[in-house]
């Protein structure tokens, strides 16, 4: 039976390729396999690609800022400096975005705002400018940060690119807003297009996923209310979810890809994955590898065998990285620790 399955697929091959294929027809071929990526900060070419693709990586998400004061400001800022400045930023972008792709990795770009001076307790997810003439100003500035890097990863032929992340209130309240933005960035960029919903109050409402090629989500669900949680525990966590999210991909009829997931390495990393940690050799919590690789352990067995899942992005990686083994780094990188190997294994 295997080996009729196998040629069924490889005469299958032979007739896309056989006939007279378009570029574009190929490249959605291509788009058939689950994408296997990690957000990397630091950079990769030729010289330490090796780091990435002996642990089966396809993809690689780079990352441009965007900055704004609090969440309720009018303007996003961008450029950093007078046209020299500009000219010399975007040629960078470029310049990497080529590196990746010589190097042998699909690239992923997906613009984040920061916000430099947040009221407490808030984040990106809760922008939303106080009035209609904020509104209005908002829009113009978001619209010239995310064109300005659509056409950089056209310029230098990423595989996709993200015209929004963590935007709760604005991509569930202003749907319209978005539905032009989407075909305005169709203009530019001839690439695979998705949004990077939050897994909170934003995917599940979000009305216009059709409008895009994937349904991005960052997935950084609550699994458990146990610390040291095991494998089966964080995967009946994982099984609570998929109802929903195969919903929604039956009423778009558009594949789910995880935009971003990560989980730390200390004991409670499955209660609430989210949370960030300014000093990664804190104390304030326990140090677990084990719970690392249990969480990413769970998610090969459940979510990444689903038709209905198109790949994951993972939080985060990076090309300068150094063995930290005295310190009980407690980040997102999987480096170095079990978590990596499990990684490598999943991927293949």
């Amino acid at each position: 039976m295997k080996i009729r399955i196998h040629i069924i697929f490889v005469l299958s091959l032979f007739y896309l390729f056989s006939c007279q294929t378009t570029e574009s027809e190929i490249a959605d071929f291509k788009f058939l396999e689950k994408q296997k990526g990690v957000h990397l900060f630091g950079g990769v070419d030729s010289t330490n690609a090796t780091l990435f693709l002996k642990n089966n990586i396809e993809w690689i998400t780079l990352v441009p800022w965007g900055f704004q004061d609090d969440i309720d400001s009018p303007k996003v800022g961008h450029h950093n400096g007078d046209s020299l400045h500009i000219k010399e930023g975007n040629s960078n972008w470029i310049n990497s975005i080529q590196k990746a792709r010589s190097a042998g990795f699909k690239v992923f770009v997906k613009p984040h705002i920061w916000l430099n001076n947040p009221s407490d307790g808030k984040w990106r997810s809760d922008i939303f400018p106080s009035n209609d003439k904020n509104w209005e100003t908002w829009k113009a500035s978001y619209q010239d940060f995310i064109l300005r890097y659509a056409k950089l990863a056209q310029a230098a032929k990423a595989e996709m690119f993200c015209v929004g992340t963590e935007f709760s209130r604005i991509t569930v309240e202003k749907p319209l807003f978005w539905k032009e933005l989407i075909q305005e960035i169709r203009q530019v960029y001839k690439g695979k297009i998705t949004l990077a919903a939050n897994w909170y109050k934003e995917y599940e409402d979000i009305t216009f996923w059709d409008d895009l090629d994937y349904i991005g989500i960052q997935a950084y669900f609550p699994l458990t209310k146990q610390e040291n949680p095991s494998v089966q525990q964080i995967s009946k966590g994982w099984r609570s979810y998929t109802p929903t999210m195969e919903s929604i991909v039956n009423k778009f009829k558009r594949k789910i890809i995880f935009t971003e997931m990560g989980y730390k390495s200390t004991s409670d990393s499955a209660i609430s994955p989210w949370e960030w940690m300014d000093n990664p050799h804190s104390q304030d919590k326990v140090f677990s590898l084990k719970t690392q690789a249990n969480c990413y352990e769970a998610f090969f067995k459940t979510i990444w065998k689903k038709d209905w899942f198109a790949g994951v992005h993972i939080w985060q990686m990076r090309s300068d990285y150094e063995a930290d083994y005295l310190k009980n780094n407690r980040d997102f990188t999987p480096q170095g620790k079990p978590a990596e190997k499990i990684i490598a294994k999943g991927f293949q």
